[in-house]
């Protein structure tokens, strides 16, 4: 009986995609939030640049970034792809979501530890990113 639950609850973790349309809609909704916790971060850093903002907001800005893209990278990891063609495109958008979600990181740790001043360079190399995500939105609508 506990195999079972364990089974049942573990089965319960992965939703469904039933085809390619579904999964690409996931896929672009996924980069679309993913893509606005970036551009959030990255107007933070903006900001620190220009010296209009400090540790304490930014702190909490950039951690709420990174805490959301990482709610959406999971939501998505539990998505199942119905084929093939979906695993490539799965590989595709969990490789620019580790991206922003090492880079958010990133940022939230220099900005902890009182480093304004990497976190301009640090949202520089995420904005190739930013525009690949950008680009997947868009185009999987």
């Amino acid at each position: 009986m506990r195999r079972l639950l364990v089974l049942v609850l573990v089965a319960g973790c992965v939703s469904p995609s039933f085809n390619d349309r579904d999964y690409e809609l996931k896929a672009g909704n996924t980069a679309k939030a993913v893509a606005s916790s970036l551009s959030t971060a990255i107007l933070g850093a903006d900001a620190a640049r220009r010296h209009k903002a400090g540790e304490p907001y930014l702190s909490v800005l950039i951690g709420n970034a990174e805490k959301d893209a990482l709610a959406v990278q999971s939501t998505f990891d539990g998505v199942q792809p119905p084929n093939a063609a979906a695993d490539r495109l799965k590989g595709t958008v969990d490789d620019l979501l580790a991206s922003a979600t090492t880079g958010l990181s990133q940022m939230r740790i220099a900005c902890r530890r009182g480093h304004l001043d990497r976190l301009p360079a640090l949202a520089d190399g995420l904005r190739s990113t930013l525009d690949e995500l950008r680009f997947l939105a868009e185009h999987f609508q």
